[in-house]
């Protein structure tokens, strides 16, 4: 250490700026590395977190296709019960015609 302090001094005040300079820069880019290293960490979490929303939501999205398809069936089945139904219905108000067709 003595050796590099002699050889500093030696080659004037250029070199004592210079090796000041390389000490205050080392020191500033730990404390930035440091820095760098807390923002990655805290991205990193808001990061799991958007994906675990995304997930959710392709969960919640699947949900709702199928409660889709779901409810076409019901209308479908529903539809078909109605027709069913109907006939039915007529019989019960005592509609002559209606009856006449049914006896066909």
């Amino acid at each position: 250490m003595d050796e590099i302090i002699s050889t500093v001094v030696a080659n004037g005040i250029w070199a004592v700026l210079f090796c000041g300079l390389l000490v205050f820069e080392l020191r500033d880019s730990r404390g930035r590395e440091g820095r760098y290293t807390g923002m990655i960490a805290e991205l990193s979490e808001r990061l799991a977190t958007v994906n675990a929303v995304e997930r959710d939501a392709k969960t919640i999205k699947s949900d709702v296709s199928d409660v889709r398809e779901k409810a076409t069936v019901i209308k479908s089945d529903t539809a078909a019960i109605r027709v069913a139904v109907a006939p039915e219905r007529k019989l019960a108000s005592g509609d002559a015609e209606a009856a006449a067709c049914a006896a066909v």
